[in-house]
């Protein structure tokens, strides 16, 4: 039911758009076909200047990882070579060594605090560095250290180093057990292991720690504006340093870290909160450390708007330029048109003396051009008419007087009958009588339709008079009482009923026997209207059965007049669906089976037979 209706509220959409004028029709096909090219074009436009939007962001991007990359690069080779040079420290090694005298390990020791003193000073980023001897019983650190312990260093992963065989080693983030500058900061640390160089025994490990919050701020600076965030990862995609602190020692999701880990450039990236960003990643030349740069894609694209603002101007700017355009040019197609309906309009409205001006030599102009040269001739033909008035006003009285020849019939008859009845002679009476409303029936008053039971009158009448002619003539008439109002064509049936008598019941003398039967048939899915007229007679074969329908005439002197003219007269007014079939066989007479369509008022009957003649 839903379909049906929305199917409905379609189809009045669509007439209402066919009842539109012509003007209003041309501007929206203007509209349809300018209207999607527009927007194409401003999407075609955004899609480009966004794409080229993005490639830039994208090298941007690059190039600002690439920098990163090489500034942390640059910061942790130095600290690595700081370390190397404290490896090899003079101080540092006759101090961890056991053999120094007491006196020369007070002067030595002093120049291992110097030394650490120095290193720490040669970098901002040196956050403190502690030397622990190879027992672990001894540590030497820097003066901004405080509350060092040997159970604070155990945060130094010593067999590490001692795998390292003297290689640095770089220690991930660790929040510091002991207190620098007074509070617990986090730290990177780099290990290595010193050597004693006589024997190549292990004298200690050095560590130097990095600030991580001084790391974050070499990094961590971006444009005014761009929220972006900086960070250093490993292979794990944990985080060591970030320029956002809640987020370190936290964990990158496994879809961010595979994009990071395929090193291949900058990629977007949409998020689980539908938010898109841009990540860049650098590999650092330690341990497989990355430098990550993520920041949203609208804050790198900020000024996209100013791009797409033009844009959406333009086409706005367009569709109103086409809007105008549509407007002045279907006025100016459409006004000889309009011209030319108003004239056609005046003279439906009787006013033959309108013309139409012609103001091009166009299809319009050629239509104006016979339009007027029609009017003309209806003007003409008006004249015609009015003198063929006069002639049929003639023709009818004539008509009114030929009518005075069947009532005459009419009332001689009666007559007739009246005659008979005064002498007695009711025979006669009755075949008068059944004579005058034979004629009536047939003449009908020039009615073509009739009803079926007026039909049965007429069928009644004619037999009545034949079974008077031929006393061994017998007749049965069977129609269905629905079918009783039903409207057929005027004289179908008698001539059928004429037929089989005269060329079927007439020689047989004894049992002659015609039915007549009117029922409604179902065929094909409706309701027809079925006759059957059935003699006893002694039939035909299948040759003269086809002669019939050849219109040929038979050695039994059967007219084909009846049969093919009510064949013509029913497939000419409802169509070839409709009419007459035969079928017989010698010695077993002759079925005529006639088939209408239900029709139960003039008004129907007229329109069924305007319908089939025309082809409508």
């Amino acid at each position: 039911m839903q379909i049906l209706e929305s199917g409905g509220e379609f189809i009045k959409k669509l007439r209402y758009i066919q009842n539109l004028t012509i003007r209003k029709k041309l501007q929206i096909i203007n509209l349809l076909i300018i209207l999607p090219s527009i927007l194409f074009l401003t999407i075609t436009l955004y899609n480009m200047t966004f794409m080229q939007v993005m490639e830039r962001t994208l090298r941007s991007s690059d190039h600002k990882i690439e920098l990163i990359a090489n500034s942390i690069n640059t910061l942790f080779n130095n600290i690595e070579n700081f370390s190397k040079l404290a490896v090899i420290n003079k101080s540092y090694q006759s101090v961890l060594n056991e053999e120094g005298r007491e006196i020369q390990d007070l002067e030595d020791t002093q120049l291992m605090y110097v030394g650490l003193t120095s290193l720490l000073e040669s970098s901002p980023y040196i956050d403190s560095v502690v030397i622990q001897s190879a027992q672990g019983n001894k540590m030497y650190y820097t003066n901004n250290i405080t509350n060092m312990s040997e159970k604070n260093l155990s945060v130094y992963p010593k067999e590490q180093l001692v795998e390292a065989k003297g290689s640095a080693v770089w220690i991930e983030t660790f929040e510091s057990p002991f207190l620098v500058n007074g509070q617990h900061n986090n730290l990177l640390s780099i290990g290595r292991r010193i050597i004693n160089f006589s024997n190549g025994m292990t004298l200690g490990y050095i560590y130097i720690n990095i600030n991580e919050n001084r790391l974050a701020k070499l990094y961590g600076n971006d444009e005014e504006g761009i929220h972006s965030r900086l960070m250093i990862i490993n292979s794990r995609g944990t985080i060591l340093s970030s320029n956002e602190p809640h987020r370190l020692k936290s964990s990158l999701d496994q879809q961010k870290l595979d994009i990071i880990l395929a090193d291949q450039g900058s990629k977007s990236h949409i998020g689980d909160d539908g938010k898109e960003t841009i990540i860049s990643a650098k590999a650092l030349d330690k341990n497989g450390w990355r430098v990550v740069y993520e920041v949203p894609s609208k804050e790198l694209m900020k000024d996209q708007w100013k791009i797409n603002l033009f844009i959406i101007g333009y086409g706005i700017l367009g569709l109103l330029l086409a809007l105008v355009l549509s407007i002045v040019f279907s006025n100016w197609i459409t006004k000889p048109i309009i011209r030319l309906s108003r004239a056609m309009m005046a003279v439906g409205d009787g006013k033959l003396d309108t013309r139409s001006p012609i103001s091009s030599q166009d299809e319009v102009g050629q239509l104006a051009y016979k339009f007027n040269d029609m009017v003309g001739e209806i003007q003409q033909l008006v004249d015609t008419v009015n003198l063929e008035e006069k002639q049929k006003r003639i023709l009818e009285l004539r008509l009114m007087y030929s009518q005075i020849k069947p009532h005459f019939l009419y009332n001689t008859l009666e007559t007739i009958r009246s005659m008979a009845l005064m002498s007695k002679a009711h025979d006669i009476s009755k075949v008068v009588k059944a004579l005058g409303d034979f004629y009536r029936t047939s003449l009908n008053r020039g009615q073509e339709l009739i009803p079926v039971i007026q039909e049965k009158k007429h069928l009644e009448s004619y037999l009545y008079i034949q079974k008077i002619r031929y006393r061994h003539l017998d007749y049965t008439i069977d129609f269905v009482e629905e079918i009783g109002e039903c409207r057929i064509p005027n004289m179908l049936l008698q001539p059928l009923v004429e037929n089989s008598i005269n060329h079927g019941l007439r020689e047989k003398r004894e049992g002659a026997l015609c039915e007549i039967s009117g029922f409604i048939e179902r065929s094909k899915d409706r309701d027809v209207l079925c006759f059957i007229v059935k003699d006893n007679g002694k039939g035909m074969n299948d040759e003269q059965l086809q002669g019939i329908w050849q219109q040929e005439q038979s050695h039994l002197d059967l007219s084909s007049f009846g049969i093919s003219n009510i064949q013509e007269r029913i497939q000419l007014r409802y169509g070839p669906e409709y009419g007459l079939t035969l079928s017989s066989a010698v010695d077993q007479g002759v079925e005529v089976r006639l088939r209408l369509p239900l029709v139960f008022d003039r008004q129907s009957a007229a329109a069924e037979r305007v319908g089939k003649v025309y082809d409508i």
